[in-house]
């Protein structure tokens, strides 16, 4: 399906040389049908000038293959596109339906691993990330002055006599440059305080990432989940000879509105990964380099790994009152 031919003002002298805006960027909604991911529905946004994407409809419009011209940005899981149907909450099940992607958003109720809470089961990385979304909607837009491809939609995590959570996502890509933004608003829509924790898990593979990538930003790590101390910044990945521990590191965002981690490439190719700090006050970097792996997290995040339980115990929990909402922003960008 595309956009039509007015949905919106085109220059004119552009206007006579398509026979609709979507000859230069389009949107189709598609049903895989084939394997583990069989029935899932897809957003698939073909942008030659700036990134290109899936959109996965089942899975709170999440972010699968994405590509800018001439650079795979996505890292893939062994597992690849699974439908949401197919989703094992308890434990670790999420890794099982884990097909990677540029993003998969975590919460909304919690991250990190597993745990129970108050007789909940929260399991790895939470719910969200695997309920369908609803009331999507497409088109191109003007976005402060150049057209961009615009998906909206919300993603309602609730159960009887529990919190209700609703995501409200909003995706712009730049049809003239290769950058997209996230902008999420989260807004408890129930009569009671809910606890709510979040994460923008942002998945970057080769070519981008692999022996001697180059990870730098505008935050300070100060401590590795998994080992004592801190790994400073820049850090350069290697790739293991066999079976690896992964690597988990956390980082505070320098004072501003904005922290960005710049992925650069040995040849020089480069992503810059931006997160507001307002809603966002860590970053989690993520690093497994076991060979058929491969794969570099950037993970804007609410809180650590420890899970809903630890994270109560830290204070890391955001608590919504009534009718109250908490905006993110991600973006994604191409540098040269």
């Amino acid at each position: 399906m595309g956009f039509g031919a007015d949905s919106m003002l085109v220059d004119e002298s552009v206007r006579r040389l398509v026979g609709a805006p979507d000859q230069l960027v389009s949107v189709d909604r598609l049903i895989r049908d084939e394997g583990p991911g069989r029935g899932a529905p897809v957003l698939v946004v073909r942008n030659p000038s700036g990134i290109s994407f899936e959109v996965l409809l089942d899975r709170a419009l999440d972010l699968g293959w994405a590509d800018a011209p001439g650079l795979p940005l996505a890292w893939r899981s062994a597992r690849g596109p699974v439908a949401s149907s197919r989703y094992e909450p308890h434990g670790a099940g999420w890794t099982r339906t884990f097909g990677g992607g540029l993003l998969s958003t975590c919460g909304l109720a919690s991250t990190g691993a597993p745990s129970t809470v108050d007789g909940t089961h929260h399991g790895l990385h939470g719910r969200v990330g695997h309920i369908p979304a609803e009331n999507v909607r497409w088109g191109l837009v003007d976005d402060d002055g150049a057209p961009a491809v615009e998906i909206t939609g919300d993603v309602v995590e609730a159960s009887l006599g529990g919190p209700s959570l609703r995501l409200w996502r909003r995706i712009v890509a730049s049809v003239e440059r290769p950058e997209l933004r996230v902008e999420d608003l989260v807004t408890n829509d129930g009569f009671v305080p809910a606890g709510h924790m979040y994460r923008h898990h942002l998945n970057l593979g080769h070519p981008l990432v692999g022996r001697g990538t180059v990870v730098t930003g505008t935050v300070e790590p100060f401590a590795e989940r998994d080992r004592p101390g801190k790994r400073g910044l820049p850090w350069t990945l290697d790739i293991a000879e066999g079976p690896a521990p992964e690597a988990v590191v956390y980082c505070r965002p320098f004072p501003g509105p904005t922290a960005c981690v710049l992925v650069t490439a040995p040849d020089g190719r480069a992503v810059e990964i931006e997160q507001a700090t307002d809603g966002w006050p860590l970053l989690v970097l993520w690093r497994d380099p076991t060979p058929g792996v491969n794969v570099l997290g950037v993970e804007p995040s609410t809180s650590r790994d420890g899970g809903r339980a630890q994270a109560e115990q830290d204070d890391e929990v955001v608590v919504l009152e009534p009718g109250e909402s908490r905006a993110y922003r991600t973006v994604v960008r191409v540098v040269e």
